[in-house]
């Protein structure tokens, strides 16, 4: 289905600021472009769908389906659907009214995509061809042009597309976590791990970053600059490297802010020397344990005083 190196160039795509699955918060305002294309003119005077994204859902695996009412109608509203060759939502009952010169937000699941051809942009079906479904009170159903403005049904697939490729290659996890005291603070230790799947070549993780309440050390690997993390040799089934979760940011405000803590942005090569990301997010399981973990050390190390407090 994929074919070696044809993702060059769409880590451009995928927008991180530093933030959260193991990973980076990759969100976009939904006033800003997704990518360096222009974007697309709303059109006056019609009923259309724009896909939009907000700070918050990423990490609930949803988009925003933004109906315009630019029409002289009025629409009860039970269901809404966004149906692409691409990826099609489940059905999703709501109830409400959209009258004219109304705009309002719609949020939808994200499917996943079903990915065509080696999964990339010269591959992927006409976004022209998207439409909304609206269910009515009245049993019909009104079909709504897709306006993708921002360009985020394209980000949506092609990273979508981007990560199906790397999993059919390699897995990617964090093993093992648990506490450890370093340097008088306790930290969540453990390992990164690829495990060989469908690839044949080298698979490098050449680093992780941070997130916000995050941060990354690596003990024990080479410190040489730009060293690869973890290299899975062509005749290796499983490599590894020892880590640490350590605190990031301790203020409140900061972590208060937060969207997505746990997704962590790993670079890729996938044996054709080009870096692409890879978001990789430690076992829901451990969530709680880190954040307790780091909140410790931020209590102990000084940079924060939790409300209670003596002193």
């Amino acid at each position: 289905m994929f074919t070696k190196g044809v993702f060059v160039g769409l880590a451009v795509l995928i927008g991180t600021t530093a933030c959260a699955s193991g990973q980076i918060e990759v969100v976009a305002p939904p006033t800003t472009s997704l990518t360096t294309d222009p974007k697309i003119p709303l059109p006056t005077g019609v009923l259309v769908a724009v896909p939009q994204r907000n700070r918050e859902d990423p990490v609930k695996n949803q988009f925003q389906v933004q109906v315009v009412n630019g029409s002289d109608e009025r629409f009860d509203v039970t269901s809404v659907q966004f149906v692409w060759d691409g990826f099609t939502t489940p059905v999703t009952p709501r109830d409400s009214i959209v009258v004219s010169g109304q705009t309002i937000d719609f949020p939808v699941a994200f499917p996943g995509a079903t990915c065509v051809g080696d999964g990339t942009r010269d591959a992927m079906p006409s976004v022209d061809a998207a439409e909304v479904l609206l269910g009515l009170d009245d049993g019909s159903v009104r079909t709504v042009p897709v306006l993708d403005r921002w360009h985020l049904v394209r980000k949506l697939y092609l990273d979508d597309c981007l990560r199906q490729h790397i999993d059919s290659l390699v897995a990617i996890e964090w093993a093992d976590l648990h506490e450890e005291v370093v340097a008088g603070r306790p930290v969540t230790a453990g390992e990164l791990r690829l495990t060989r799947r469908d690839g044949s070549g080298t698979i490098t993780m050449q680093s992780i970053s941070g997130t916000i309440p995050y941060g990354v050390e690596t003990p024990g690997t080479d410190t040489v600059a730009y060293a690869a993390l973890i290299v899975l040799q062509v005749d290796d089934s499983v490599a590894a490297a020892p880590i640490r979760i350590v605190e990031g940011r301790c203020d409140p405000h900061a972590l208060a802010e937060v969207k997505q803590p746990h997704m962590f942005v790993a670079q890729m090569d996938l044996g054709d020397d080009v870096l692409v990301p890879y978001i990789v997010i430690p076992p829901e399981e451990s969530w709680i344990p880190m954040r307790l973990t780091a909140d410790e050390a931020c209590r102990i190390t000084g940079k924060v005083t939790f409300v209670g407090e003596d002193g």
